[in-house]
């Protein structure tokens, strides 16, 4: 039964992330931001780039890959903003050009809300807007790195509602929290993440609010409130808990876990995922794993199981070009043959 809910409560809030973001695109500006030496962007600092843009109308803020930082960005105003995706020399068919976009940080205030980012890369991120969707992006800190809501603890008072954090690679290095949910937030949806803790008796995710909290993989302990966790897998982490808190058809290494209710106990990763290759793809289910077919309505646990799985680097959901050869020279007579190879990424 909970696999429509989740499905349709999904599909409700991005329809109305899209709705809230309102004005046609062809009414939008599209900007090109590249800090390569000699490349033909409109902007070279993320920040730069955000404060040109309108105020009212969506416009969009295209990141070319590069080796250079763009700088952190606070956002105050409505865009959609789209990476080449990350892990891009890791993972076969990613992009031509190797090298992701990255922010020092990423801070997006309620005057911003209906923004979209995706395919990212930050050392951290705040979201503090409502109907904001967090999407495909890679997130590393060495301190709290994707943090939803305040209460003081950073900047202020914020409680936002209907934000989606999916299909995202979060990852802290010693005591700190990949995920932390504040309180007061509402219609929080996180799905298909990767969560990992830099100390595994450190929450991973800590959460005060209540949540959708679906086919995640975890490193590192959970704590949330009043959120029924479905389809995820705990490769590593001391417990599970919080308050008001329900767990159906998860997957543990040990027995973080409560026995019952579809939950699956003391399987370790190298029965659960093919553990090689890149650091996404290590986490894909192996042939055999107890995890397919062990979730909620049947559909596979873990990030790449249930209706909107996990999307390998990250590629945000327009076509790249993974591949493109050219002669270094050609003729009048006979024009540059060029060959392109791109692949689309819903």
């Amino acid at each position: 039964m909970k696999k429509p809910l989740l499905t349709t409560c999904f599909a409700a809030l991005l329809a109305g992330i899209m709705l809230f973001a309102g004005t046609p695109a062809a009414q939008a500006k599209i900007w090109r931001v590249d800090n390569n030496g000699g490349s033909p962007g409109n902007f070279t600092t993320a920040q730069a780039a955000h404060d040109a843009a309108a105020v009212v109308v969506n416009d969009t803020l295209y990141f070319n890959g590069s080796g250079t930082s763009y700088g952190g960005l606070t956002m105050t105003k409505r865009l959609y903003i789209f990476g080449p995706g990350f892990f891009l020399t890791q993972n076969p068919q990613t992009q031509a050009a190797p090298d992701g976009a990255y922010l020092d940080q990423l801070r997006v205030d309620p005057s911003a809300a209906g923004s979209i980012i995706t395919g990212m890369t930050m050392y951290r991120a705040y979201l503090f807007a409502s109907n904001t969707l967090f999407k495909r992006n890679y997130v590393a800190s060495t301190t709290h790195a994707v943090v939803i809501g305040d209460a003081g603890q950073f900047v202020g008072t914020f409680t936002p509602s209907n934000v989606l954090c999916i299909q995202n690679y979060v990852t802290t290095s010693g005591s700190y929290r990949a995920l932390w949910v504040f309180g007061g937030c509402s219609n929080i949806i996180v799905t298909n993440n990767l969560f990992h803790s830099g100390d595994v008796s450190w929450p991973a995710v800590f959460a005060s609010s209540s949540m959708i909290f679906s086919n995640n993989v975890l490193f590192g302990n959970v704590t949330t409130t009043s959120t029924d966790i479905t389809n995820c897998y705990l490769y590593g982490g001391n417990s599970v808990g919080g308050s008001s808190n329900s767990y159906h058809n998860n997957i543990c290494n040990s027995t973080q876990f409560p026995a019952g209710n579809g939950n699956i106990q003391n399987e370790p990763i190298a029965n659960v995922c093919v553990n090689t290759g890149s650091n996404d793809g290590l986490l894909v289910l192996k042939t055999g794993s107890p995890a397919i077919g062990s979730g909620v309505g049947g559909v596979d646990m873990g990030m790449y199981g249930g209706a909107d799985p996990y999307v390998l680097s990250g590629l945000p959901a327009i076509p790249a070009i993974w591949s493109i050869s050219a002669p270094s020279s050609g003729s009048g007579a006979s024009g540059l043959n060029v060959n392109i190879k791109a692949k689309s990424h819903n």
